[in-house]
């Protein structure tokens, strides 16, 4: 029989509650304690009926939790994450890993040197589209990767920017959104080894960019662009449209990855393949098709694969030192100033 770990819950905000709603569904976890010091945090304890401390090393000395989840402020993740460390307690820290390398490498290093591990919660890794696409492009159904195109454009509401935080260097839809897209299309497609971007703060005039661009280079020789922006309306975002996101209404029909090679091509989330019937070349006739999917939701998938690691069951899918990779490339993406000048950064 599997032994429930004991999860201990930093940050009670949006993305937090989420994590508290999903261990009661998640197999071999189950939420322990809240840390957090908002009293809306105490009444989110009260009402799943887990002790609430307003300061998470107490959480971490109380003997009450096993595992630890760090669904903070950028800003707060390494903090987070080497207190949990160095209470020997494994850490699922959210996306980004940290605010800056500097410091992803900290928790990097921590981890190898403790050798206590750290899972990061880029969570479509589990989605079922991505998970179905990882395989059919690992037996080489597209071919060589040629090209790849990231959608991800939506308009968040005004309330959500009353965190300040949200709104500083450090956040923006690139770190906060689109690091999602560049982890996935990482594992996708591999490696990103430079950036060209350019990002504008037009809309919403804050420090950060609320739109930007950027043009890739993969390692393989694969070029990618992706478009990113918090303030249009569109229904052109993976949260949305393969609905898999945490809190998001129906989705609606349409692909925001797209993903060519010589042989064929794979767009996401309706995993729609398009090859020639016959010789691949333009003049042949296009055949489509859909590939099948495991339905799951991918944040219990998550929080069931933490469970594992916590028990030493398995080796976290993905390391501190992985996350760091696309916490670089977000980094050479992001832009806080609406000057349109490119900037270029060798990864």
């Amino acid at each position: 029989m599997t032994t429930d770990i004991r999860i201990g819950l930093v940050g009670a905000g949006l993305i937090g509650r989420e994590h508290a709603k999903y261990c009661g569904i998640a197999n071999g976890v189950e939420l322990a304690g809240i840390a957090d010091p908002s009293p809306e945090s105490a009444e989110t304890a009260q009402m799943y009926g887990v002790s609430h401390f307003t300061d998470y090393g107490a959480m971490f000395r109380s003997g009450d939790v096993q595992a630890v989840i760090a669904a903070v402020p950028n800003a707060m993740h390494t903090d987070v994450a080497l207190a949990a460390m160095a209470a020997g307690l494994p850490v699922l820290v959210e996306k980004p890993l940290a605010e800056s390398l500097e410091a992803g490498q900290r928790i990097v290093d921590e981890s190898a040197q403790t050798g206590v591990p750290v899972l990061v919660g880029h969570q479509r890794r589990y989605a079922p589209d991505i998970a179905a696409a990882k395989a059919f492009i690992d037996e080489g159904g597209v071919g060589e990767v040629v090209s790849v195109a990231i959608l991800s454009t939506w308009r968040k509401n005004e309330e959500y920017f009353q965190a300040p935080w949200r709104t500083a260097p450090g956040a923006g839809p690139v770190l906060i959104n689109l690091i999602h897209d560049i982890d996935a299309i990482r594992h996708l497609v591999g490696d990103i080894e430079s950036v060209v971007s350019l990002g504008s703060s037009t809309a919403r005039g804050f420090q950060i960019a609320d739109t930007v661009g950027a043009v890739m280079r993969f390692a393989n020789g694969a070029i990618g662009t992706a478009l990113a922006s918090d303030a249009a309306v569109s229904p052109w975002c993976w949260d949305l449209t393969s609905g898999y996101g945490a809190y998001f209404p129906d989705p609606p029909a349409g692909d925001v990855y797209f993903i060519s090679g010589t042989e064929a091509s794979i767009s996401l989330p309706s995993l729609t393949v398009s090859r020639h019937d016959g010789n691949p070349h333009w003049q042949v006739p296009l055949k489509q098709s859909i590939l099948p999917r495991v339905e799951a939701n991918p944040y219990v998938t998550q929080l069931q694969h933490f469970g594992a690691v916590a028990r030493k069951e398995a080796t976290p899918l993905i390391t501190a030192a992985d996350a760091l990779q696309s916490l670089q490339v977000a980094l050479s993406i992001d832009s806080s100033s609406d000057v349109p000048a490119s900037r270029k950064a060798a990864l």
